[in-house]
């Protein structure tokens, strides 16, 4: 697809983008931020670890993405290089990770003829969901807003722009930002081959991007310390999917990872296929991220939030077949499903944390007044999204056909 010019869309992303950013900091102001571990966090430990002393033995798979904390490292250098510089350096970054996010995004829409309200749309809604914002500004020392960040403008290079040594490297990139961003390679290495019938071409560009991953791999797993995931511990985690409420959990995180945005796409299927079917290697980016979340253990939505290039091109492709009234309808209604479901104004401690975003972690050992609650407040989300899914799903009101009278018969005598 060719890129489109840039003439009042220069000035439209910018402001959009900055419109992002606006809401991001009123998430960022409003959400909180961890106390555990001296505002380290859990997996974030590992990262604020590497950021001050390098490749440390207790980091085991966080050392296959060094990207982002390399991006780091700078402000934290200027920072007073303790704990607490170091996790202000962390979520500074974060700001501008934002922001790269949202211009990438609204980049790759634009390409996909989004109107000016459906990116308008994207805009609000991206700060305002869990996964892309609210976790990482109650949670900053995690490297995945950073990753997406990279991944979505590796996508946009690969997918529009198609510039063999620009793809390459922001191939590379992604791949070492976080183990997903390997699917921007294979992505790359089907549409490459689809447009142009030439695999050795696709291979050579996107190549290095495999062996920067398997490379990095085989580097760290030599380090001290390492350990790492195995295809037999995914295996293991088939078992979850005995369980009617992880079951319950994943498709209701399916529905709204993104808020509006992924209930509004899972409305309206039959757009989905029929853009699919023009570009299939979209499918093949998502489809391994989606199975992989199904089998990664509790941390459902963290990974299927890998998903928004996929997510943003088929809002793209549904919006184009869209009057405007359906717009607003529909914008509107995924708006405020987005803010019920994400409550991203909401202040997190670390109860909330896991009750309102990690549910299954507590679930099946809370007692049972807790259960009771937890269950209510879950019930009611889901309620909410089923009606927001069926108000954009649901059938058009069928058009009154006007009665045909038929000419009256001429009565002989």
């Amino acid at each position: 697809m060719a890129v489109l010019p840039l003439t009042r869309s220069t000035l439209r992303i910018p402001l959009l983008t900055a419109l992002s950013v606006a809401i991001y900091f009123i998430v960022l102001n409003t959400t909180g931020r961890l106390t555990v571990a001296e505002g380290r966090g859990w997996d974030g430990a590992a990262y604020v670890d590497m950021l001050r002393y390098g490749l440390v033995d207790h980091a085991s798979n966080e050392r296959l993405r060094p990207l982002i904390v390399a991006f780091n490292r700078p402000l934290y250098w200027l920072s007073d290089r303790s704990i607490p510089g170091a996790i202000d350096a962390f979520a500074s970054m974060n700001v501008l990770y934002m922001a790269g996010l949202s211009a990438a995004m609204l980049l790759l829409a634009s390409t996909y003829r989004a109107s000016l309200a459906a990116q308008l749309f994207l805009a609000i809604n991206l700060p305002l969901c869990v996964a892309p914002s609210k976790f990482f500004a109650y949670y900053p020392t995690v490297v995945d807003l950073g990753a997406y960040a990279v991944i979505m403008t590796a996508m946009y290079a690969v997918a529009v722009v198609r510039k063999p040594v620009l793809s390459g490297v922001l191939t590379v990139l992604a791949a070492v930002s976080r183990e997903f961003g390997l699917m921007v390679a294979i992505f790359g290495i089907h549409r490459e081959t689809r447009l142009t019938r030439k695999p050795l071409r696709a291979l050579a560009i996107y190549a290095p991007a495999v062996i920067a991953s398997f490379g990095l791999r085989y580097f760290v797993s030599r380090l001290p310390g390492f350990g790492v995931l195995k295809p037999s511990d995914f295996r293991d985690n088939l078992q979850f999917w005995s369980d009617q409420t992880f079951i319950a959990f994943f498709f209701y995180f399916c529905l709204t990872v993104f808020g509006g945005i992924s209930i509004l796409i899972a409305a309206r299927p039959a757009q989905c296929v029929r853009f699919l079917r023009r570009e299939p290697e979209w499918l093949t980016y998502a489809a391994p991220i989606v199975g992989l979340a199904a089998v990664g253990s509790y941390d459902q939505w963290r990974y299927l939030a890998y998903s928004f290039p996929f997510a943003v091109v088929l809002l793209a492709a549904c919006d184009t077949e869209w009057t405007m009234a359906k717009r607003a309808w529909f914008f509107v209604i995924a708006t405020v499903a987005t803010v019920v479901t994400q409550r991203p104004f909401e202040h997190i401690v670390e109860s909330t944390y896991f009750s309102h975003w990690f549910p299954y972690y507590v679930i099946p050992s809370a007692p049972p007044d807790d259960l009771e609650r937890l269950w209510l407040y879950w019930g009611r989300l889901m309620m909410v999204t089923a009606i927001a899914f069926w108000l954009i799903a649901a059938p058009e009101t069928p058009r009154r056909v006007e009665a045909i009278e038929e000419p009256a018969r001429k009565v002989t005598t």
